[in-house]
């Protein structure tokens, strides 16, 4: 029950000072460019504990540079009254009918139990899959989540405040709907195993928090290799299916002139058939963050006309500062590997141009910094 409880977490929302230069981990952050887009993955956790605030700065650097963020559903949508209509008539039975009907003796004498023991008020009317939401979203809470602190809340409220362009991979309903289809049996058994170790929910909870905070991208893999594995089904219609009708939107984005930020569970862009190693697939180069990456922290124009540039680079890489007076022609201007927290460079070249743009890139493994040109003059 453990990794169906992981497994849900990872495909859907619930329904329910001094800088270290340091390179500790890389994060649930993948960036793909090309010579006008930059697309941003960043792999979320749907429910968060103010415990796990701030979040990794290279998160912010993204959401900065993104003109236009893209999330699994828009806020709006899942907070609308047509959503929560939507959830009733999918999720309660007609009237006459209960969930007595549905599941055997012992499931339902599990049900009374637990709600005996925890006050709960559920209805008899529910469905399976809806009390199974339910019970996470009160175990969950109980133990200090709460959704409203999770990765995509919080970036949807910074782009409402933001006036940042906000786009959607799915709908509520939709999401609903992968719930709610469920066969019934199935319904039953991921219900009864709940209510048998509902305290798994918090462990497991736990587990999957520490392994995205940690970049452990591989053991994120492994819990979701019993969920292939154990229940082929749920895996192809909650990661599977999705994560290719998402690559066919992601690809799109790459052929707009702006920076974009998509941001979905994180389970969505591990394993072999996750989003990332698909696009790789396709021949795109995607690329893991760290948890920092090198960017610009100041630009000046000197009494002379040079230009003096002030940048943050990840230390012991290989970067090179490129310059263009077009933003189609870059050249570089200064290779260098970085042995310091902030570097300056001075473009005596710019005294003599009308205008110049600048980019930083890291040469090596870790791949593209910074990839929004940074203009002066």
């Amino acid at each position: 029950m453990r990794r169906r409880i992981l497994g849900a977490a990872l495909a859907l929302w619930v329904l329910f000072p001094v800088r270290t230069p340091a390179l500790e981990h890389q994060e649930f952050l993948w960036v793909i460019t090309n010579r006008s887009a930059t697309v941003y993955l960043l792999g979320s956790i749907h429910v968060l504990r103010s415990a796990d605030y701030p979040l990794a700065k290279v998160f912010d650097q993204a959401f900065d540079q993104a003109s236009q963020v893209v999330f699994e559903v828009k806020a709006e949508d899942l907070s609308s009254p047509e959503t929560a209509n939507y959830i009733l008539k999918r999720a309660k039975y007609a009237t006459g009918d209960s969930i007595r009907q549905h599941i055997s003796a012992d499931t339902y004498r599990l049900l009374q139990d637990y709600r005996t023991s925890t006050g709960a008020n559920f209805s008899d009317q529910f469905c399976p899959w809806y009390l199974a939401a339910l019970i996470v979203g009160q175990e969950t809470q109980r133990a200090g989540y709460s959704e409203d602190l999770g990765v995509d809340q919080h970036y949807a409220r910074e782009a409402r405040s933001r006036g940042k362009q906000v786009r959607a991979l799915e709908t509520a309903t939709f999401q609903i709907d992968l719930f709610a289809d469920t066969p019934e049996a199935q319904q039953e058994r991921e219900l009864r195993e709940l209510l048998l170790d509902s305290g798994a929910v918090a462990q497991s909870a736990g587990d999957l928090v520490e392994f995205w905070k940690t970049g452990n991208v591989a053991e994120l893999d492994k819990t979701l290799g019993k969920m292939r594995t154990d229940e082929a089904d749920s895996y192809r219609r909650f990661f599977s299916d999705r994560n290719n009708r998402w690559v066919a939107q992601i690809e799109s984005y790459l052929n707009l002139n702006t920076t974009t930020l998509v941001i979905g569970g994180a389970g969505h862009f591990v394993a072999q058939d996750g989003v990332v190693a698909l696009l790789r697939n396709k021949g795109l180069l995607v690329q893991q963050l760290p948890k920092l990456f090198s960017r610009f922290v100041n630009g000046r124009q000197l009494a002379d006309g040079a230009i003096s540039l002030d940048f943050e680079p990840i230390t012991g890489h290989r970067h090179a500062l490129e310059a263009t007076g077009n933003v189609v022609a870059w050249q570089p201007i200064h290779n260098f590997i970085s042995s310091a927290s902030t570097t300056n460079y001075v473009d005596l070249a710019a005294r003599d141009l009308p205008q110049r743009f600048y980019r930083l890139k890291i040469l090596d493994a870790l791949g593209w910094a910074s990839p929004r040109a940074r203009s002066m003059h």
